[in-house]
């Protein structure tokens, strides 16, 4: 499905190399983390969003982040893996987005969000107001639940939420295994 058919997400950036190689002496998979490029401050704050990870205008991943550090710091979170301890989908993610990167592929990210609102509610002693996030799951499962419907499956990279339908490929769940061997120091 194309980005084009969302009518509400604003694209933020591109997912690159990041220039800065790795000098620890920890085990890893990569000398280079991948980062996210943006010029929009908005990524920083912490909103509700929903992301979509965008290969040459396809949508291959839908998530959700409502997390300290906005979208830069989900973004991070998958570019860092192979190179900390990582789920197997935080991996995965991060060894679909090399392959796609090493074809040649454009990778741009992009979302929609809900700021925090003002809610008041009676507390011990009255009435009490604070700034409150909406679920970002709720946008989430919003922008899952469209796509579904018109293309009658998940996206490509949606492994959690498509369950036994669509499996890692082999090839993540192998490389991934070694990886977490070779952190442990066995071969």
């Amino acid at each position: 499905m194309n980005i084009l058919d969302f009518k509400f997400q604003e694209c933020v950036g591109t997912i690159v190399e990041h220039d800065k190689e790795y000098t620890g002496t920890k085990h890893v998979k990569y000398k280079t983390k991948l980062k996210l490029v943006s010029n929009n401050k908005i990524t920083k704050e912490k909103l509700a969003c929903c992301y979509m990870i965008v290969v040459n205008g396809e949508i291959k991943k839908i998530g959700q982040t409502s997390g300290e550090g906005g979208l830069d710091s989900c973004m991070a979170f998958y570019g860092g893996a192979g190179m900390d301890d990582p789920s197997i989908t935080r991996f995965g993610i991060n060894a679909l987005m090399r392959k796609e990167l090493d074809l040649g592929n454009k990778i741009e990210i992009y979302f929609q969000y809900d700021r925090p609102h003002e809610y008041t509610f009676m507390g011990a002693l009255g009435p009490v107001t604070k700034e409150v996030l909406m679920n970002a799951k709720d946008i989430e499962e919003d922008c899952l639940s469209h796509y579904v419907n018109v293309n009658e499956s998940f996206p490509e990279w949606n492994f959690q939420e498509d369950g036994e339908k669509k499996s890692m490929p082999t090839w993540i769940k192998e490389e991934y295994a070694a990886y977490v061997n070779a952190r442990k120091g066995k071969k």
